[in-house]
């Protein structure tokens, strides 16, 4: 059996600050913030964005016994990056918020495809990769 997955739901990330997220993903990345779901005994809570097409960002708090201090790392097993894709001209725009928030971003280059490309790292060190649409 084959199965089609149409879409991805949702994408959920674990952060160290809540505040510091939504400012970041609202604020510089502009994501519409769709929800948030307040704390509650025994759950700390999280917020919720649109990200394209009906996928949603979720982000909530670091895990009791998470270390202090501890940020994303690609050199372990799970995550290594988030990839989206945009216009052009967004692209170009992504670049400029980036670097007025202070974010560093090398710009807009190209791998070795081709496509045009912005990369960047969250406030916990999550990488971001943004193509140019096909």
């Amino acid at each position: 059996m084959v199965f089609v997955f149409r879409s991805i739901h949702h994408i959920t990330l674990r952060v160290s600050d809540l505040d510091q997220a939504r400012d970041f993903y609202c604020g510089v990345l502009g994501l519409p913030h769709d929800q948030d779901f307040p704390p509650e005994p025994g759950y700390a809570g999280k917020l919720r964005f649109r990200l394209a097409d009906g996928t949603r960002l979720v982000v909530v708090p670091a895990l009791p016994g998470t270390p202090d201090g501890d940020r994303f790392s690609e050199h372990r097993i799970g995550l290594d990056h988030i990839s989206v894709s945009m216009s052009g001209q967004d692209l170009e725009e992504l670049v400029v918020a980036l670097r007025s928030a202070g974010v560093e971003t090398s710009g807009i280059t190209h791998d070795s495809m081709g496509p045009a490309l912005v990369c960047f790292r969250d406030p916990d060190n999550i990488a971001w990769e943004c193509f140019e649409d096909d």
